[in-house]
């Protein structure tokens, strides 16, 4: 299918104006060297001198613009400009049609019918030299309808207009011959079009195959970084877990080395999670829900989050917001605002952080300024890789591992929301992003209280096939005074559920055998319509997640106790039942 894309329609028309040219001058010999046979057979009824200098005629009409150039060269010693294919195109039409009226009127012109080979013989040379200049003038079809009618018409009308009945049916034949040549030609030049463009979509092709090898190969090359540089990260902080781990197996007490083996292991978390952030957003598993979102409240919360952080370092952070809603995903939002502040915090060592909540136009631009290192112009772009950390060449993980700008330059993609930088080495940073205005929803919304010191009540189903996790979590749940059962498998659960009463069913994806975590849960709920809560805990691909958050809260492995103390306060609270709105 030809291309409708006026640039490729123009490659197209280049190439072909490229190609008559050359076909051309390659037709120019052919021509001389009919026109001698021509001049050679006439020379027995004319004078030679007169068809010489016909001869010599043709030969200008073909070679004057070279004879022209030649001149120009030698009087002023300039060079023409290359012409570019529209000036081209027009030459070659005024030289073609100079040559077919040279032609045409010479063919009246020694035309004579009392000798009909004569006669023959210049209707064998134009037939000749039309049929020739198919294949040259098919490259601009427009020569060929001005250049045949020129070339054949005079000499078979001439031919008509003769009484003699073998001359006229020369001159029919000479009128069919053209019409034959003008549609061959037409044919001839669709099929050479066509050609020329799958010539060009081939390239086109070949080339945008080029790139996406090439684009394939640096994304293998900066996976290769990446894994090398996330595998380099984690065993860290595993080999220094081994080493405490040898220390406490002493016997001795070690509160140090427990305490940092608890820094180490938070590390791990931290990067491991932030690991799979950028796998799940690489391969495009996270869908965004865009929803009306208290900014004001969002940026609130993420102040009172970090403030301690903050604290620590004698930094003060502090917030300038304005009632406002957004539309926009909360949880990605939250994300991205989570790393920058984290970020700016990490790399200011006086002064403070401000997170700022502005109005701009339709949007609302939420700004994290600090008073920190600042980054020089010239790594604006490559601190947005992973693992590139421009002040810390020492890979110290206290200093985070590089991941968290790299995250937020994906998200931000995903929710067509970009980062901006404004930044000045030694003076600080400002790292902002925009906000679609939304109206705010018309009922409430309602999150649940984070009450991380209030006692929890209630007797919950751990169904988790890896023993210790399994294990870490009744120890955990039980500290939060909660009374848990534990299981590894669907059959032993679904035989708890039918027997005891429960608040809450914790529920692995992948168990052994079957079912699987969301079956067990549905039966869950069947079994017991008092379930408080049903939670399926997984590290399955955003896909599938998503479609079990249809049915069920859904906890994103390794979950984070904060997070899971969260969810539980919710609905397992002392005395208290499901806080409305959430819901499983």
């Amino acid at each position: 299918m030809p291309s409708e894309n006026p640039a490729d329609q123009r490659l197209v028309f280049e190439d072909s104006i490229r190609s008559l040219s050359r076909a051309l001058r390659g037709s120019i010999v052919t021509n001389l060297v009919a026109a001698t046979l021509l001049v050679v057979v006439m020379a027995q009824h004319r004078p030679w001198p007169g068809l010489l200098a016909w001869l010599a005629g043709l030969l200008l009409v073909h070679t004057w613009r070279l004879i022209a150039g030649s001149v120009r060269r030698w009087r002023y010693g300039a060079v023409a400009a290359p012409m570019d294919a529209q000036r081209k195109a027009f030459r070659t039409l005024v030289d073609a049609t100079l040559l077919a009226v040279y032609w045409g009127a010479s063919s009246v012109l020694f035309f004579d019918p009392s000798h009909v080979s004569v006669l023959f013989a210049w209707a064998l040379v134009l037939g000749g030299t039309a049929a020739g200049s198919i294949g040259a003038h098919a490259h601009h079809p427009r020569v060929s309808w001005l250049f045949l009618p020129l070339l054949i018409g005079p000499f078979a009308l001439r031919a008509l207009w003769e009484p003699v009945t073998d001359v006229r049916f020369l001159g029919l034949g000479m009128l069919l011959l053209l019409a034959y040549l003008l549609y061959y030609g037409r044919q001839h030049a669709r099929t050479l079009r066509h050609l020329i463009e799958l010539r060009h979509e081939n390239s086109a092709l070949v080339q945008e195959l080029r790139e996406q090898a090439a684009a394939l190969h640096e994304a293998n090359a900066a996976k290769t970084r990446f894994f090398a540089a996330a595998s380099h990260d984690l065993r860290q902080p595993l080999q220094a877990i081994g080493l405490y781990l040898s220390v406490i197996a002493s016997g001795k007490p070690h509160p140090q080395a427990v305490a940092s083996m608890g820094q180490c292991l938070e590390a791990l978390d931290r990067l491991l999670e932030s690991v799979m952030d950028i796998s799940r957003l690489d391969a495009g598993k996270i869908t965004p829900v865009p929803e009306p979102v208290n900014l004001a409240g969002l940026l609130e919360r993420m102040v009172r989050m970090y403030e301690e952080a903050a604290r620590r370092k004698g930094l003060r952070l502090r917030l300038r917001t304005t009632p406002a809603w957004g539309l926009g995903d909360p949880v990605l939002l939250e994300r991205m605002i989570s790393n920058l502040l984290s970020n700016a915090i990490r790399y200011t060592e006086r002064g403070g952080v401000l997170l700022a909540l502005r109005p701009r136009g339709d949007a609302w631009q939420i700004a994290v300024i600090d008073t920190g290192v600042g980054i020089p112009a010239e790594s604006w772009e490559i601190i947005f890789e992973e693992f590139v950390q421009l002040h810390n060449p020492e890979r110290d993980p206290t200093l985070g591992n590089g991941l968290g700008l790299p995250t937020v330059r994906r998200i931000a993609a995903l929710l067509g929301t970009p980062v901006t930088l404004r930044s000045r080495p030694g003076r600080g940073s400002v790292f902002a992003l925009q906000v679609p205005r939304s109206e705010p929803p018309v009922a409430p919304m309602v999150s649940p209280a984070l009450l991380t010191g209030t006692e929890l009540r209630g007797r919950v189903l751990v169904v988790e096939d890896n023993a210790a996790v399994r294990d870490a979590l009744v120890q955990l749940l039980g500290n939060w005074g909660l009374s848990v059962q534990a299981t590894t498998s669907a059959a032993p659960a679904l035989e708890w559920l039918r027997r005891d009463p429960f608040d809450a069913v914790l529920c692995d994806w992948r168990l052994p055998g079957e079912p699987d975590g969301v079956e067990v849960l549905r039966q869950a709920r069947a079994l017991q319509p008092a379930l408080k809560l049903a939670v399926l805990i997984t590290g399955e691909d955003e896909q599938r997640v998503q479609m079990a958050r249809e049915e069920f809260l859904v906890m994103r492995k390794p979950v984070r106790p904060l997070r899971l103390r969260a969810l539980l306060s919710a609905h397992l609270v002392a005395a208290s039942g499901p806080v409305p709105g959430t819901g499983s």
